[in-house]
């Protein structure tokens, strides 16, 4: 403990000698007081009281440091997930609980989530060892852990391998659950798919099978959709230990999101059947964004654009010479062009049309009525520039990936001369030239009275894609770059004033969360008006919720709902603005697929931790481990702690005692 000031000691001192010289007035001239030594005592009790004061004026501050012991500290974690059968390890943990008393004890139950206490109950969908570790690092961080008693099966399906979980700084105790002897078993391992689908569309569909000791088996894979069989291939087991691999191609007929069922034969004596059937689900939207790249030349900036949009799904990119394009532009929602001679009457066409336009090669087209956006005025020759991000571009973001390609990559060429940009027109990239940031643009946007229009005065992209990739080894920046300029242009802007936001698949143990926005006649967001919605089930069975308001918008939590297909009718209360729509809650089926415990993953677990392996009729084992563990000590944490002086009661108490003393001896004496 010490006293600690701001100030330096000569403050003190004054305070003593304030004190002294105060004391020394008052009982210099104090002719009744006759005795010399209750003078002196008076005096005295007058200084302590004067300088005490005084120096509690000065704000000192009392330091002291506080020592607490803490017990070793033992988690004792149980998986509840559904691949394990039983909860014998609920009575097996409580009992070890209880004799652990010499330990600080902490019960959780887990699965893909972490619980406090312990579960009767095994239900969980998801094993996630990687939310486990990271919630006791995050609870007990810089705490000591004697060890963490884990009774699971070893199997996880979700979150990275405990093994390299370099989180695990405590000795882990696994009690080994579940049987590790292979049984026969037919099983759909994994099944991989396209989350979409387009209709009227094939889509490929690949199936893993899984047997064990079902060598010479004829089995018979089946697809199920809508309650119809939509695929039946028969098959052969050629081993005791063996994975086939199914494909097929499946046709789109319907739009939504499409349940597909795939089914195996059942064998007889096969002890685990959960396994045999498996849903998959698959959306299927009735069409895609068409885009029309009309060129009158080649050029390696169109193929470099057409490769970076080809990778999204959602794109059906067309590439069609001017001299044999026949079609409609109203059947595109995006029209590229490039290299067209400014004479051509496609030109004129496209100026009749509200169709997003991205124009390449402005020179070209420099006069097309639709590039009044901005106005050039040509100076012959090309300039060499840098591209920079405009920092007043918001319509779209870029990662840091990006950035730095913008900032790094190899110079665009650029027609030389004088730009003017009219109201309505941003700038995404701008040229720079040398070390100056000009105005003039390498990527200009523009939109009037609806009408989406990009603009790109600079070629030599296809050296951007070529140094992204020299780089990264991927084209992830260059594409990004072009797909959220694609993505800006053809997506059109939602008009309607009510509007519900929302996914269309939930797993069947998460959330459903629902959006809403309102708005007024401005299309300003509006909160005033209470809004409801009715959410019915495949059964018929209605729930009806109302949204809570949140600043300007409208949020609902409807809770966890069965694995099924919704549908609902949202109403703004006051008004006729309606919304209907559909989602679905589908099965997580994880935990079906692998039954064969791990116990050689939790050995190494156990072995990496500096823990050991256990099992569940080792009870007594597992506390004696607990108890030699290198971390069973009492561990000492030592805080300081700052009090004022006048903050502490003892002092005012004594200032009290002081004062009180002192009044005491002069009316006693008949100085009052």
């Amino acid at each position: 403990m010490g006293i600690i000031s701001d100030l330096p000691l000569m403050y003190t001192i004054a305070c003593l000698f304030l004190g002294i010289s105060y004391s020394y007035f008052l009982y210099r001239k104090e002719v009744l007081l006759t005795a010399k030594k209750l003078k002196q005592l008076l005096f005295i009790i007058r200084t302590l009281f004067i300088t005490l004061l005084a120096v509690l004026l000065l704000n000192p501050v009392v330091k002291s440091i506080q020592k607490t012991k803490h017990k070793p500290i033992v988690i004792l974690a149980q998986d509840i997930s559904e691949s394990i059968p039983d909860s014998f390890a609920l009575q097996l943990l409580t009992q070890i609980s209880k004799q652990l008393t010499d330990f600080e004890v902490y019960e959780f139950s887990f699965s893909d989530k972490v619980n406090s206490g312990f579960s009767s109950v095994n239900s969980g969908l998801i094993t996630n060892y990687t939310n486990l570790f990271q919630d006791m690092n995050t609870r007990f961080a810089n705490r000591n852990i004697a060890g963490l008693v884990l009774a699971t099966d070893g199997l996880y399906n979700s979150g990275s391998n405990p093994l390299y979980d370099n989180r695990i700084n405590f000795p882990v105790y696994p009690i080994a659950q579940g049987d590790t002897l292979i049984k026969r078993d037919i099983s759909i391992a994994k099944v991989l798919k396209n989350e979409i689908a387009f209709l009227g569309n094939t889509f490929p569909l690949e199936i893993t099978l899984s047997a064990q000791q079902c060598k010479g088996e004829r089995i018979q894979v089946e697809i199920w959709n809508k309650g119809k069989k939509i695929h039946t291939e028969d098959r052969i087991i050629y081993s005791d230990d063996e994975f086939q691999k199914v494909k097929i191609n499946l046709f789109a007929e319907d739009v939504g999101l499409q349940h597909y069922t795939i089914a195996v034969t059942q064998l007889s004596n096969e002890k685990n059947s959960r396994n045999n059937s498996y849903t998959t689900y698959v959306e299927v939207i009735d069409s895609r964004y068409k885009i029309l790249l009309l060129t009158e030349k080649t050029h390696p900036d169109i193929a470099a654009y057409k490769s970076a949009i080809e990778k999204n799904k959602n794109y059906a990119v067309e590439r069609v010479n001017v001299i044999d394009f026949n079609g409609s532009f109203e059947a595109y929602q995006l029209v590229v062009i490039f290299g067209i001679q400014k004479n051509n009457p496609l030109l004129m066409q496209l100026e009749k049309t509200n169709v997003p336009l991205l124009v390449f090669d402005i020179q070209q087209n420099l006069n097309l009525k639709l590039t009044s956006a901005f106005s050039f005025k040509s100076r012959g020759g090309l300039d060499e520039v840098k591209a920079v991000k405009s920092e007043f571009f918001s319509k779209f973001t870029f990662s840091p990936e990006l950035l730095n390609l913008i900032q790094d990559a190899p110079p665009l060429h650029t027609p030389f001369g004088k730009y003017t940009l009219q109201i309505g027109s941003e700038v995404v990239i701008a040229q720079q030239v040398g070390m100056q940031v000009t105005t003039k643009p390498i990527i200009l946007i523009n939109e009037t009275n609806g009408s989406k229009l990009a603009f790109i005065t600079a070629e030599g992209f296809w050296k951007w894609k070529l140094y992204d990739y020299a780089n990264t080894k991927n084209n992830i920046a260059f594409d990004e770059l072009f797909s959220k300029l694609t993505q800006y242009l053809v997506l059109q802007e939602d008009k309607s004033k009510f509007r519900i936001d929302y996914k269309k698949q939930f797993a069947q143990n998460s959330n459903i969360y629902f959006e809403a926005s309102l708005y007024n006649e401005s299309y300003e967001l509006i909160n005033d008006k209470e809004i409801s919605i009715v959410i019915q089930n495949e059964k018929g069975d209605e729930f009806d919720y109302e949204f809570s308001k949140s600043l300007e918008r409208y949020n609902l939590n409807v809770g966890v709902l069965d694995i099924g297909k919704y549908t609902f009718l949202a109403k703004a209360k006051g008004s006729e603005l309606i919304r209907r729509g559909s989602f679905d809650v589908r099965a997580i089926q994880l935990e079906q697929l692998y039954t064969v415990a791990n116990h050689k993953l939790l050995f190494q677990l156990a072995n990496n931790s500096g823990g050991k392996l256990f099992y569940p009729n080792q009870s007594d084992k597992i506390i004696s481990a607990i108890k030699k563990s290198k971390n069973n000590f009492i561990s000492v944490s030592s805080k300081e702690k700052l009090k004022g002086m006048i903050n502490i009661p003892l002092i005012l108490l004594s200032l009290l005692v002081l004062i009180s003393l002192e009044w005491f001896l002069r009316k006693y004496n008949g100085l009052i």
